[in-house]
């Protein structure tokens, strides 16, 4: 447990006074910032909504056998966990009057075996959440969401047309912008690589210098535990690309929310342009007790010894997996990474500090509350 531990009462305290102070790099320009408010958002990660009666069985065994004991397993946690992670995140947006959520991807599992299959999973999410009322709701694309027979025509006809009615306007990509108050939304689609580096170089233009930019992305951009190899562009022939990316989010002090991994951790990379911080976060709760596994902190435990936390995990890119982390290393100014699963609300000062709290679980006290800013400018 990470000892920074306080009750929500607490965090709704310390919000507060972010809210109320005024840091002196910000005494400049506080004219110019009169007309922006505090805010908080929900942040979720990876969901895997799913029940056993959205698959095709028979196209499972076929397709996917080795996918059959993750569907059971997302299965059983959208029945046992799901409600409780919705009901805990909703309490603490009514206490901090949340804007709106914002999810990283894999919002359903997939893997239906059919269009309409595809369909009734996608629609039953998205009326469990408009029940919910947790609206706005915009939900970044993930590689489940388009996985499987008729996924991406359902993306297309389904989803597409459900993001466009919560961003209130024409969508026709899930590359997309969202501005709140002083903060600019970049939900970046990381499975159209022909459209994706292209339409992220003209829309970071319109960053404003008063505006703090999130870049919000299914898979990460650093790679922060034994999965070192599954973060956007990792190929040697997209090292060009990669080196875009990150020097664009550093000189844009972009703060960027990923998913993907299923584990929580707060990186800062530097680069030649300056330093952006990384959040990644999964939603997916085996148990409402679950345990706070591995939790490391600090430089000296990011580097190749985290391909030990999973030793099992695809031996055959062992090799490449700590080249890439030895690589990594020396540009890390921050970390922090533990296995488990929760929501985080986030808190957007009207001075434009970013401070973070990650909720383990379905837990209502945070776990940890993080002043991302801070970090940024580290």
């Amino acid at each position: 447990m990470n000892s920074f531990h306080v009750s929500r009462r607490k965090f709704l305290e310390y919000l507060s006074m972010i809210a109320a102070a005024l840091p002196l790099q910000g005494r400049a320009n506080a004219k110019e910032r009169a007309v922006a408010e505090p805010f908080n958002f929900m942040f979720l990660g990876d969901l895997h909504f799913d029940k056993l009666m959205h698959h095709d069985m028979n196209y499972l065994k076929e397709k996917y056998p080795n996918d059959i004991h993750q569907i059971e397993n997302y299965s059983r946690i959208t029945r046992e966990n799901l409600s409780s992670l919705m009901r805990a995140s909703k309490e603490c947006a009514n206490e901090t009057d949340a804007k709106f959520y914002l999810q990283i991807g894999d919002f359903v599992e997939g893997l239906c075996g059919s269009k309409e299959l595809a369909s009734v999973q996608t629609n039953e999410l998205i009326d469990y959440i408009d029940q919910q009322q947790l609206r706005p709701f915009l939900a970044v694309k993930g590689n489940h969401d388009i996985t499987g027979t008729g996924a991406k025509e359902v993306y297309q006809e389904v989803v597409l047309p459900w993001q466009a009615k919560q961003l209130k306007r024409p969508l026709t990509s899930a590359n997309n912008v969202y501005v709140h108050n002083n903060a600019r939304f970049l939900l970046f689609d990381c499975f159209n690589e022909a459209e994706g580096l292209s339409w992220l170089k003209s829309v970071i233009k319109d960053h404003k210098t008063d505006e703090v930019l999130f870049f919000c992305t299914h898979i990460p951009v650093v790679p922060y535990d034994a999965r070192s190899n599954w973060h956007i562009y990792v190929h040697p022939e997209q090292q060009q690309q990669r080196e875009e990316l990150l020097n664009m989010l550093a000189e844009h002090k972009a703060i960027v929310l990923s998913g993907h991994l299923h584990k929580t951790s707060i990186v800062t990379r530097s680069t030649q342009a300056g330093n952006f911080v990384q959040v990644g976060l999964g939603s997916v709760i085996p148990s409402l007790n679950s345990p706070i596994k591995n939790h490391l902190k600090g430089l000296d435990a990011y580097g190749p010894d985290l391909v030990n936390l999973e030793p099992q995990f695809v031996p055959s890119s062992l090799k490449a997996r700590v080249e890439i982390l030895e690589k990594e290393k020396p540009f890390i100014r921050h970390y922090e990474y533990a296995d488990f699963c929760g929501y985080a609300s986030v808190h957007v000062s009207k001075q434009r500090e970013v401070t973070l709290s990650i909720f383990a679980n379905a837990d209502k006290d945070p776990w940890t509350t993080v002043n991302l800013t801070r970090l940024l400018n580290a």
